[in-house]
């Protein structure tokens, strides 16, 4: 799967740019401000609904304009052929999505549509943030590998709400909060199920692409269910009924699940440099997307924001040469077009200049 052409309008500082783009290795290059990470932002917007940068995507149209528009063409394998994916945002907060002309109902079906990985700035948070950046790298892994993952999160999702909407009661109907927690406990158990089992699957990828990304040590993972291992779901919960009335919060599930990974033993946020955690962080996007072309035979397409930032030469040319063997579709974005030239040099590849909104295509090697 890639991107034959890219459409974006009215995105930050680009008022209107079209790229013809590789479907191996597309390279990014300008000043910082020129609009080089707004071309990334689009992309991530067509296949997730959403910015990588704000919450707010009101935020991300161009200040002099009232909506943005961003469209691709899709090239799948044969049979499917190619499809026209789209997303329109307005100022005032109309959303819509499209597939060859018809409306999708879900930022969902953006996702299966245009399979994604971001490495950025923000991407340490996936070892040094909280536990919910690594439940959504697990969870990404089950939605792609497991289609009916979506519904059982929804349900899931549902009634946990429903149970903490009742938890926050002054006067707490019981037999409502009895019927959610029976709702509850088999979703998230079902839930775990899934989580471990892609875990189970991911780990030897994991460990095969640190073996040729040198620099780490021995990995190990240690998965937290969201309650303690060998109890009973329904036991702890029903234990721990006041606490859960008392902070008016559901304390125990898949919703407190969180994953350890460790370096030689040791926490891996603890003991490894910036680089080194960069370096782990893209073991485990490569890993995941090792993991999804074995099951479903298809490409993710990779977004690398700044690429040679905490990186050494010698991690760059292993990364890039990894995605090459995956036969990946590569947007990496840096200042110094001369950080790139070595890089790909032989490879083809489509290499483009970014100045106050606009692109120009500098280098073209192969079609």
């Amino acid at each position: 799967m890639y991107l034959s052409s890219i459409d974006i309008h009215q995105v930050r500082n680009i008022k209107s740019l079209q790229l013809d783009c590789h479907p191996a290795i597309n390279v990014i290059y300008g000043a910082n401000g020129s609009g080089k990470t707004s071309v990334l932002e689009a992309i991530y917007l067509l296949g997730r609904g959403r910015s990588f940068k704000h919450r707010d995507l009101r935020l991300v149209i161009n200040h002099l304009s009232d909506e943005l528009v961003v469209s691709a063409k899709v090239e799948r394998q044969k049979p499917e052929g190619s499809h026209r994916l789209g997303v329109r945002r307005t100022a005032k907060g109309h959303f819509e999505a499209r597939l060859d002309g018809n409306g999708l109902q879900s930022a969902a079906q953006l996702v299966e549509e245009l399979p994604l990985q971001l490495i950025d700035a923000h991407s340490f948070n996936l070892l040094e943030g909280g536990a919910l950046q690594r439940r959504q790298f697990l969870d990404w892994g089950v939605f792609h590998v497991e289609h009916s993952y979506t519904d059982l999160w929804r349900r899931f999702q549902k009634a946990l709400k429903q149970r903490n909407q009742l938890l926050r009661h002054g006067r707490i109907d019981e037999d409502s909060l009895r019927a959610w927690t029976r709702e509850l406990i088999p979703l998230s158990e079902e839930i775990t199920r899934h989580r471990t089992a892609y875990l189970g699957g991911l780990v030897e990828h994991v460990k095969a692409v640190s073996k040729v990304l040198d620099g780490l040590g021995d990995l190990s993972f240690e998965y937290y269910q969201g309650w303690a291992d060998g109890a009973s779901l329904a036991g702890v919960m029903d234990a721990d009924r006041g606490r859960d009335v008392a902070v008016g919060t559901t304390s125990h599930g898949a919703h407190k699940a969180d994953m350890k990974i460790k370096v030689d033993g040791v926490l891996a946020s603890d003991c490894l440099s910036r680089g080194q955690i960069k370096l782990l962080v893209y073991a485990l996007k490569l890993a995941q997307a090792t993991f999804y072309r074995g099951k479903t035979g298809e490409s993710c397409l990779f977004l690398l924001d700044d690429l040679p930032a905490e990186l050494d030469y010698h991690h760059r040319q292993q990364i890039v040469g990894f995605l090459r063997g995956l036969d990946c579709q590569v947007f990496m974005t840096g200042v110094d077009k001369r950080d790139f030239q070595v890089l790909v040099e032989g490879m083809a590849h489509h290499m483009f200049h970014v100045e106050h909104g606009v692109a120009t295509k500098s280098e073209i090697m192969g079609s």
